[in-house]
């Protein structure tokens, strides 16, 4: 999500200028997609370094390996005079590694506060979610029930039995279609925006059943669609 930022008056716009922000413009952290993150703004206004220093450094940590995907994302910020810039946006792991690497005047203090933002928000949206994570659990495992119902009543059409591995390979079908991992998945480690994307996949893979469609059919289907859930707002706008 893009940060406005406000530069320093007085000062003419120049290359290396460094834009710093107001102290309503931006939280040390905030929740996207439902997740704590910062930026490479907050960070060297946290840490008393320039924004183009801060960059560099992150930038030598994600080409070796340091910090990855998908713990940092490419994104921009537009500063006083209207443009874009350029900005790097960090998950709590991706900031707990890269912060020790940042240095400058304030860096023992700015990561005290990062992290006891971080922890901050992880509580705060914790107690927040918990009753709408429960009935997104609760939605899932009942979606997921219809769907083996759904593959029992296909298959017994077509005159076969349904097995237990049937169930199973159907659920991991699911699972990669959610996660791209073909295999087992830890439903109580999701988010309730996770489990909501989920649970819409479920049922479209029901209706897919029912609709006759192929496994490789499916496959094909379900993981296109499980990327324009992950790309809707509705569901993933941090909305927990």
């Amino acid at each position: 999500m893009p940060t406005t930022t406000t530069m320093q008056k007085g000062r003419a716009p120049c290359k290396n200028a460094t834009p710093t922000t107001t102290a309503h413009d931006t939280a040390l952290v905030h929740l996207h997609d439902g997740k704590p993150v910062t930026d490479s703004l907050t960070i060297a206004r946290e840490f008393g370094r320039r924004h183009d220093h801060v960059l560099r450094a992150l930038d030598s940590l994600i080409a070796d390996g340091t910090v990855g995907r998908p713990n940092f994302e490419e994104t921009s910020y537009t500063d006083e005079w209207n443009r874009q810039q350029r900005m790097i946006e960090l998950d709590e792991r991706g900031a707990l590694i890269a912060m020790p690497f940042i240095g400058g005047r304030n860096s023992r203090a700015g990561q005290v506060r990062l992290v006891d933002a971080f922890l901050s928000l992880r509580r705060e949206a914790s107690a927040r979610s918990a009753p709408d994570r429960l009935a997104a659990r609760r939605d899932a495992a009942s979606h997921y029930s219809i769907l083996s119902e759904m593959l029992m009543i296909h298959r017994e059409a077509e005159g076969k039995a349904t097995k237990p591995y049937h169930y199973a390979n159907e659920a991991r079908l699911v699972n990669e279609a959610f996660s791209g991992v073909f295999g087992p998945l830890d439903r109580d480690a999701l988010s309730a925006a996770e489990l909501r994307i989920l649970t819409r996949v479920e049922v479209r893979d029901a209706a897919l059943i029912g609709a006759g469609k192929t496994y490789a059919e499916r496959k094909a289907l379900l993981s296109a669609y499980a990327v324009t859930l992950r790309a809707d707002p509705r569901l993933t706008g941090g909305v927990q």
